[in-house]
């Protein structure tokens, strides 16, 4: 059975390094991608002693191009310099997974700035060339959580996206997880509500001194 290869670009980062995690340990093969090689495979060697699994480094434009699935986990601020590295791999098809959040701190406080075209999300869409299918998930999720391999991470995340095919791509990559439940949250254009949220999570975080708070949805049916 051939793996589906991810590339996680951002896999250098603190989220980036859990969702490298969760994945290679689900079987995935991950390539990091970082704008130095090296940094990238010093990450991957480190990260396979942790899970045994399959991680590899490279340039952020070699593990777009090789991968079928491209997770996108930096800072907005970065997000149009990366997205013009990797460009050349943003093929017709290709699925990129958005975990950015527009997050500002100011005064000690962390606060949501809508982009202008709504949300991450959209304005990722706006920026990468037609065809690319743009899902956005896991931005609500712990990075300590998602580190923290021993332990299922116990949350529903919100999954948005206008390509039904990819969406249900992503959900069932996101449902290798342990304790994680993919929910669709309809069109992409939704993710101008999932992403305020992700501020108030990180408040919580820091006013009840846990290592990540999350989202549970009740009332939703159970899946088989």
């Amino acid at each position: 059975m051939v793996k589906t290869t991810i590339a996680v670009i951002g896999g250098t980062g603190s989220m980036g390094r859990g969702l490298v995690m969760r994945l290679a340990s689900a079987g995935k093969r991950v390539v990091i991608g970082s704008r130095k090689r090296e940094k990238a495979e010093r990450i991957a060697r480190d990260l396979r002693a942790l899970t045994g699994g399959e991680i590899h480094g490279a340039t952020n434009l070699e593990a777009a191009r090789g991968a079928e699935i491209i997770v996108l986990s930096v800072p907005f601020g970065g997000v149009r310099g990366i997205l013009d590295q990797i460009r050349p791999a943003l093929k017709e098809g290709k699925i990129l997974v958005s975990v950015v959040v527009a997050l500002k701190k100011k005064n000690g406080k962390i606060t949501y700035v809508p982009p202008e075209a709504g949300s991450s999300s959209e304005e990722i869409l706006r920026l990468v060339p037609k065809g690319v299918r743009v899902v956005s998930a896991f931005q609500t999720t712990s990075a300590e959580k998602m580190r923290s391999l021993g332990k299922p991470i116990k949350c529903d995340i919100p999954v948005c996206g206008d390509d039904e095919e990819a969406k249900r791509k992503v959900i069932e990559l996101l449902e290798e997880i342990p304790g994680a439940r993919g929910v669709d949250c309809g069109p992409l254009a939704n993710s101008r509500l999932v992403e305020p949220i992700v501020a108030l999570l990180v408040e919580l975080t820091r006013r009840y001194r846990v290592p990540g708070v999350g989202l549970k949805f009740e009332g939703l049916p159970e899946r088989d």
